[in-house]
């Protein structure tokens, strides 16, 4: 109730702001014409700068506050979790795709992968100790740092299915080395994301810039050879520490690919990413949507394999 509460009244903040601030422009406006009109887009613009984050930040946290608990879903009857890995540090990995309109808040890669897989089972995530609240996405499952490591074990040997957000901390890589050895070859899926620097990350102004869907296509052009560079060195890490696990050699490049898995022999496949509609990108003139991942339509083959 506490996070419904807070999420209501900051969108009533927020709408009332804009309502106010759009009111006084126009009498700035009327009474003093042009330089007026200057003023209240200046005033509008100093609300969006200082007011507007605060505002989309308890919002956010409203939502997080009402985020189901992985005790909740481990505790009820239901179908087996997926388990989530990641390292912390990509916690706020956020997602470069061409947003939508309504968007007002940077959305994470965690959200929309979660909701591809929903389909196979609700997600779980170990939790970043001392946080506040959750992260949106997968549910967390909060233990004393001495016992992570029993805690993972038990993830693994019920879930349904295993997704790894491949990054570069020990911690994950004891993780995958684990799930690895544990998870039957054909329930494991491996992402390799685009990843912001961490100075857009944690900036909400630079991320919204980033995910704005007519300013950010510059930004956005400027900075994928950027996150497609540290995407590859990513999966290089990876095939380099992890390939003498695998009953087949890796690709030797993820190419355009942005998923690895395996069948139930263990042979690896990459899964050709789904181009965006044509149409979708010529209404929006998102022409080159190399980033762009489309999770429903491109992992409807894992989902389609593990569901059976």
């Amino acid at each position: 109730m506490a996070g419904w509460f807070l999420s209501s009244a900051a969108w009533v903040a927020l709408y009332g702001f804009v309502i106010l601030l759009l009111a006084i422009s126009a009498l700035i406006t009327d009474a003093n014409g042009f330089l007026g009109f200057v003023v209240g887009l200046g005033i509008l613009g100093f609300f969006y700068v200082t007011l507007f984050p605060h505002i989309v930040r308890l919002i956010l946290r409203g939502r997080k506050m009402r985020a189901p608990r992985a005790d909740d879903i481990l505790s009820k009857r239901g179908g087996p979790p997926v388990v989530l890995l990641r390292s912390f540090e990509d916690d706020d990995l956020i997602d470069p795709s061409f947003p939508t309109i309504s968007q007002i808040a940077p959305s994470r890669y965690e959200e929309h992968l979660t909701k591809a897989l929903r389909a196979v089972g609700p997600a779980v995530a170990l939790g970043r100790p001392g946080e506040p609240e959750p992260e949106l996405g997968a549910a967390r499952l909060y233990v004393e740092d001495k016992h992570w490591q029993q805690a993972i074990s038990f993830l693994l040997k019920h879930a349904s299915a295993v997704v790894a957000v491949v990054g570069r901390s020990s911690g994950l890589w004891w993780e995958i080395e684990l799930a690895l050895t544990k998870v039957t070859p054909e329930r494991l899926l491996f992402f390799f994301p685009y990843p912001a620097s961490k100075e857009v990350r944690t900036s909400y102004l630079r991320a919204v810039f980033l995910q704005h869907p007519l300013f950010g296509k510059w930004l956005r052009r400027k900075m994928a050879p950027v996150m497609e560079s540290e995407r590859e060195k990513r999966y290089q890490v990876f095939r380099e520490r992890f390939g003498a696990h695998f009953k087949h050699p890796l690709p030797e490049i993820l190419g355009s690919a942005r998923f690895l898995h395996m069948d139930p022999g263990g042979e690896t496949h990459l899964i050709q990413p789904v181009q965006p509609p044509l149409l979708g990108r010529i209404v929006t003139l998102n022409f080159r949507a190399s980033l762009d991942i489309p999770f429903k339509q491109e992992l409807k083959p894992f989902v389609k394999k593990v569901s059976r």
